[in-house]
C-alpha cells in the first residue's frame, strides 16, 4: 500500500512539474553503475534546502559527473534552476540524494546554477522557486524550508542567493 501512495505521489508530481515546465533529466545525467541513493517515505516530514553550484558555466552533466567522482550514486540534488528561471527535475523526490551530510533522510535538495556568492540572483531564477518550491508544499508534508549555510559550515547558496530567497525561508 506505501509504495502504491508513494507512487501516486511521484505520479501527480510528474504530472504538475510537466505542466510548469520542469525538464525531466532524471535518466539522462550519468549515473553509478553500482550505488543507488536509497529511497524515503514521502509521508514524512521533509525540508526542502537551497543550494548554489559555485560554477561558472559548468553543465548539469559536468556537476553530475564531478559528484561520481566524489564517490556519489549520481547527481547529489533533486531539482536545479538556472539563471533564466528553467527549473530541472535531476532526482525522484523519493530518492534521499547527498546534498547535505546529515541531514539528507529529511531533505530535498534545489540548486541554483551558478556562483550568487558573486553575483545576483537572478529573478528568474527566484520566481521559478517559488513556484517549485509552492508545488511541493502543495503535495509533500514541507515542514520548513533553509539554506545549506543554516545546516552544514559553508557560505552556500551565496550572499547574494540568501539575500533574495529569505522571504521564501519557514
Amino acid at each position: 500500500m506505501k509504495n502504491k501512495v508513494i507512487g501516486g505521489i511521484i505520479g501527480v508530481l510528474g504530472v504538475v512539474f510537466a505542466s510548469m515546465g520542469v525538464i525531466n533529466l532524471t535518466d539522462s545525467l550519468p549515473k553509478s553503475e553500482n550505488k543507488n541513493y536509497r529511497k524515503r517515505s514521502l509521508e514524512r516530514p521533509l525540508y526542502i534546502t537551497y543550494h548554489h553550484t559555485a560554477s561558472k558555466g559548468q553543465s548539469l552533466k559536468q556537476i553530475a559527473k564531478g559528484h561520481l567522482h566524489r564517490g556519489f550514486p549520481e547527481i547529489g540534488y533533486c531539482f536545479a534552476i538556472g539563471w533564466d528561471g528553467i527549473i530541472y527535475q535531476l532526482n525522484d523526490v523519493n530518492e534521499i540524494s547527498w546534498h547535505d551530510s546529515g541531514n539528507n533522510t529529511n531533505s530535498i535538495g534545489i540548486v541554483f546554477v551558478g556562483n550568487y556568492h558573486e553575483k545576483e540572483l537572478p529573478d528568474a531564477a527566484l520566481q521559478a522557486a517559488k513556484r517549485l518550491q509552492d508545488s511541493l508544499s502543495a503535495y509533500l508534508n514541507i515542514v520548513g524550508v533553509r539554506y545549506h549555510r543554516q545546516t552544514s559550515p559553508t557560505a552556500c547558496p551565496g550572499k547574494y542567493a540568501i539575500k533574495k530567497i529569505q522571504p521564501l525561508l519557514r
